[in-house]
């Protein structure tokens, strides 16, 4: 495709994307406002959305809803061409992606407290820019997978102790419970979407749309700690629909694990009802009234500065090919780390402001893991324009380091030595309405898989849908 039928492609093909929120119970944070922290991605990865594209069917949704029946249909599609770059350059390609879940409260339903069922299937089709003309490991469409219709989750989530513990099992996927955060799902290239790619890649952990047999634990502790375990059935290769629900304790188990510390610094402790001090006026004036408000502001309106870090790691029983033998190995393991922050707010009253954050992966087996080191960072600001207070100013960068023993292999049969792999990404989410947005995007590819002799590929595109 030329570039110029690229762009003309590029413009015509607008559409909407959703943007959710949850009332969850996930690291205890209410998620309900706008922030960063709460859109979604391609499927219903949350309790409840708070505003829909169909409406309320004529009473029939909220009738629903009130006795604990929450139905959901999303579409989400990415649009990107390479005008410049890759193995073939002016490539074009479209994939797209309806998620359709039902969420079943049993407090509504029948008054047991806590209970969750959700079940969920996901329909994907569409072509990969990155397979076809790009040949780049970090795709830059991410939701392209397994184009064709899946059985996704059928989960059952119990919550004890005044919701402070979780237990989760069922048909569930690793990438919806460890290494995942609502700002990945905020991007479109499929390095920084979902989990970090090193620890699927490696450890062959389940992912949507694919979903496994598991069971997952949650646990609040004090001082805004958070811990989690799960236990997963191995699937060395996911079903083509997500129907073979079979057990093959031959194939062995993965375990993940991961700790968590969630704070909120500069949380402003005034009060409406505090008579201030000289010192506390002249503080709260500087830092808490904004400009028109009343003087007396209640703390439960200013925002803190939220944090979010974590460190996991997991281990697979199951047994791996390697790169340099025909030998298969089990005791696969791997580790990775997070951190965001958000380090500035021009209104502490407001969800405005920027967050940064970064993520990496270790896996040290060259002979097993394709990436063995991975590390990803970003940063994401909300209402940069004026105006618009609700849109969302994105930039991130993936880097991956191939494996030596691949890398070797590669070079003895003639495809050249593969180093690193790096994409930068740009976009500017645009709130259409409180169920859809419309994201402009672009990467800048580098060493597409490793090979210096595929030149960097410019990728132009956006990702766009709607919440039903």
């Amino acid at each position: 495709m030329r570039p110029l039928h690229f762009f003309t492609a590029t413009v015509l093909c607008f559409s909407t994307s959703l943007q959710a929120a949850l009332l969850s119970t996930t690291n205890g944070l209410n998620l309900s406002e706008n922030s960063p922290y709460n859109t979604i991605a391609d499927v219903p990865h949350t309790i409840m959305e708070y505003e829909r594209a169909s409406g309320n069917w004529f009473g029939w949704r909220e009738s629903l809803e009130s006795k604990g029946v929450g139905p959901s249909i999303t579409y989400t599609a990415d649009m990107a061409g390479n005008p410049v770059g890759g193995k073939s350059p002016g490539g074009f390609t479209y994939t797209d992606s309806f998620a359709f879940a039902c969420l079943v409260e049993t407090e509504k339903l029948f008054g047991w407290h806590g209970g969750y069922f959700m079940v969920s299937a996901i329909q994907r089709d569409g072509s990969n820019l990155s397979q076809q003309n790009i040949r780049n490991a970090f795709t830059v469409q991410q939701i392209y997978g397994g184009p064709t219709i899946h059985w996704y989750q059928l989960s059952y989530q119990q919550d004890f102790w005044n919701d402070r513990v979780s237990l989760k099992i069922g048909r569930i996927a690793v990438g919806d419970d460890f290494e995942t955060s609502p700002l990945y799902w905020l991007y479109m290239n499929n390095g920084i979407d979902g989990m970090i790619q090193a620890v699927p890649v490696n450890s062959r952990a389940s992912v949507c749309p694919n979903a496994t047999w598991g069971s997952y634990l949650k646990a609040k502790l004090p001082a805004d700690m958070l811990l989690k375990l799960g236990v997963y059935q191995a699937v060395p290769q996911p079903s083509t629909n997500g129907l073979n629900w079979n057990f093959y304790p031959s194939n062995g188990v993965m375990l993940f694990s991961q700790y968590e510390w969630t704070p909120e610094f500069f949380k402003s402790s005034f009060s409406h009802r505090a008579q201030p001090t000289n010192k506390m006026k002249e503080a709260r004036d500087l830092f808490v009234k904004p400009p028109g408000s009343r003087t007396n502001l209640p703390a439960s309106v200013i925002k803190g500065f939220q944090g979010h870090y974590w460190m996991g790691g997991y281990y697979s029983s199951m047994e791996y090919s390697q790169f340099n033998s025909t030998l298969q190995i089990p005791n696969a393991y791997g580790f990775y780390w997070h951190a965001d922050q958000t380090v500035y707010r021009p209104e502490p009253t407001s969800d405005k402001g920027l967050v940064l954050w970064s993520a990496c992966a270790l896996s040290p087996q060259q002979n097993i893991s394709l990436l063995p080191f991975q590390v990803n960072a970003g940063a994401i600001y909300t209402g940069l324009i004026p105006g618009r207070s609700e849109d969302l100013t994105i930039f991130g960068a993936a880097y991956g380091n191939f494996s030596t023993s691949y890398a070797g292999v590669q070079e003895a049969a003639g495809n050249g030595n593969r180093t690193y792999e790096l994409v930068y990404e740009g976009g500017y989410r645009i709130l259409l309405t409180k169920f859809a947005y419309f994201q402009p995007d672009i990467q800048w590819v580098i060493n597409p898989g490793g090979s210096a002799s595929i030149a960097n590929a410019l990728v132009l595109g956006a990702q766009m849908g709607v919440v039903f």
